[in-house]
């Protein structure tokens, strides 16, 4: 590695640690668990998930009204 220039050995670092979060990313979703980010938990959601949620909220206000 001492052979790597400085800027390249930093390149493959970032490389790195941007697939190890990716990672870390996708298994949480596949858990169903959060990821913490300055004490804030976020959950991730694929499309359908998202799309699944709006609807139950827009049926919910609907039967509200009658």
């Amino acid at each position: 590695m001492s052979d790597l220039p400085e800027n390249e050995a930093f390149y493959y670092g970032l490389i790195c640690g941007i697939k190890l979060f990716q990672q870390k990313i996708v298994v949480s979703h596949k858990r169903g668990e959060h990821i913490l980010i300055n004490n804030t938990p976020y959950y991730f959601q694929d499309g359908r998930e998202r799309l699944q949620e709006m609807l139950n909220k827009i049926f919910e206000s609907e039967e509200n009204k009658l």
